[in-house]
């Protein structure tokens, strides 16, 4: 059911369709020569960004000897499947290691069977990273909003785990970026992060956890009912130098707009009192009336 690449295109159809006379559509340079490494090394380890530069290339290796497993149900395409996680690792047991086979390699990292490696993700990956660094420039630039377009989500993967369709962070390494862009004047390196995803913003929440420069809040459903179940709660605040800039704010399923507006208010004047210079909003919009997703 998730369709990144249609989505993507009906969102930026529809927005040239009826506010052209409004907005400024611009596209982001060329990204074939993009550096994964280098732009996501600051939110991502090193040893995931170089798994999901190589995964395919290496998996396309493996011609005949696919695991049936980690192939996608259902495939009846042309060429390698997409390759799926076919199993889980250990969660960074020490006694367990990144398998030099992409199977085993793709369970140490992925936290689902249901994230796929696919033929076209590292170009993909790329242009997004390139949409994310000219947003960052045009928003510090023009100061103004600029709404990024990007082909995959992030807000589940953290420092060195993805999933849940997502892969590079990218609501993380646009604040990452502004961070690094900002005046150290008067604290306006700080940097805010409000994700209004239905699900909670897990892995943003993660890479942020310790820094005191980043406060992240986010509006989702109750962990305990939906996914990604182990994160979300009120009582995660944060952690070290990094305690109080994380704020949880779960909603009961069925919420309406008389739940959700005093939420957004409490979000938004925590924001407010801790000062940014930048804010990114991680803009899921499953919670809109009718989406699928909530209403199961």
């Amino acid at each position: 059911h998730n369709k990144p690449r249609l989505r993507r295109s009906l969102i930026t159809s529809a927005l040239i369709e009826k506010y052209s006379h409004l907005v400024q559509v611009i596209n982001a340079p060329v990204a074939s020569s993009c550096d994964l490494v280098g732009i996501y090394s600051s939110v991502h380890d090193v040893g995931m960004i170089q798994f999901l530069i190589n995964a395919w290339s290496k998996w396309e290796a493996m011609g005949p000897d696919w695991e049936e497993d980690c192939c996608q149900p259902g495939w009846n395409g042309n060429g390698p499947p997409p390759l799926v996680p076919c199993h889980a690792a250990f969660r960074r047991d020490c006694n367990e290691r990144v398998s030099s086979n992409v199977m085993g390699a793709f369970g140490y990292y992925c936290t689902d069977h249901i994230t796929p490696i696919v033929e076209s993700l590292v170009a993909e990956l790329q242009e997004d990273a390139s949409i994310i660094c000219e947003a960052v420039n045009l928003a510090l630039l023009k100061d103004s909003a600029v709404y990024a377009a990007t082909t995959h989500p992030g807000h589940h993967s953290n420092h060195d785990n993805f999933g849940g369709y997502c892969y590079l962070n990218n609501a993380a390494l646009c604040a990452r970026l502004m961070q690094l862009r900002l005046d150290d004047t008067a604290g306006t390196k700080r940097v805010a992060v409000i994700d209004i995803d239905y699900h909670c913003g897990n892995g943003t929440a993660s890479i942020f956890y310790r820094d005191p420069d980043v406060f992240f809040t986010s509006i989702h459903c109750d962990p305990e009912i939906e996914y990604p179940f182990n994160a979300g709660y009120e009582d995660q605040i944060g952690e070290g130098a990094g305690e109080g800039t994380t704020l949880h704010i779960p909603l009961a399923p069925g919420a309406t707009w008389n739940d959700y507006k005093p939420a957004l208010e409490k979000a938004m004047n925590a924001i407010i009192e801790f000062g940014v210079g930048g804010l990114v909003v991680s803009m899921g919009l499953d919670t809109y009336e009718g989406d699928s997703v909530p209403v199961r």
